[in-house]
């Protein structure tokens, strides 16, 4: 599927500004473009195309353990479910940003969040270069303390309103999967790698090279 047309906010098209100049920067030092973003709609649909076999098998799980069928289902009702809910998608994207931040080269200052109205998607992006495995650490860590950890300690404590929403945290984070999957897939022959998060599209570009060092 294509890329989403939208019009950019203004933070956006700064960040577009930057990222052009940057380009042609390195691309007369040499390196080559790779772009390996993907469409909003696309994410959306392989979230549970990915997600749903880490959900089916978290949920077998919790049934085997909770036979008994006594869960614990604190009544805050489902006003307050959303609301944490919420919160927690948020929060989603402050760990994508705390973790790039660790890497990059300006730390909190390479970090810019913000909300594509089109699609209701909340975002965080890194204006620095990372390396592939400092990438890979920011884009996986929010599905796994907000989803994963919740999920599998309420197998144990049988609680349902957390597993129910450690569930949904793990479908939040299938687009971030779906990238990660994609930069995993991308093999590169050349030498110099840089990786850079797209300034307004989901998902990274990768600038590489032959190494010029004789």
């Amino acid at each position: 599927m294509g890329k989403d047309n939208r019009k950019l906010s203004k933070s956006e098209q700064k960040r577009k500004k930057l990222y052009e100049e940057k380009k042609k920067e390195l691309l007369a030092q040499g390196y080559e473009e790779k772009d390996l973003t993907i469409g909003v709609v696309y994410a959306n649909i392989m979230a549970f195309v990915l997600g749903l076999p880490i959900i089916i098998l978290l949920l077998i799980l919790f049934i085997y353990k909770n036979q008994s069928g006594i869960y614990t289902f604190s009544i805050y009702g489902p006003v307050v479910f959303l609301i944490v809910f919420a919160v927690l998608v948020v929060v989603h994207e402050l760990i994508h940003g705390l973790f790039w931040a660790i890497y990059a080269k300006n730390h909190l200052k390479s970090i810019e969040f913000g909300f594509m109205i089109s699609s209701l998607t909340p975002y965080c992006c890194c204006k620095d270069m990372l390396t592939k495995s400092q990438y890979i650490v920011g884009g996986i860590m929010p599905t796994v303390l907000l989803g994963i950890v919740p999920a599998v300690i309420s197998i144990f404590t049988g609680s349902l309103f957390w597993f129910i929403m450690g569930e949904l945290m793990i479908l939040a984070g299938g687009g971030d999967l779906t990238i990660l999957l994609k930069l995993l897939r991308y093999k590169s022959k050349k030498e110099e790698i840089l990786y850079m998060d797209h300034p307004y599209e989901c998902g990274l570009v990768v600038f590489e090279r032959e190494n010029n060092k004789i």
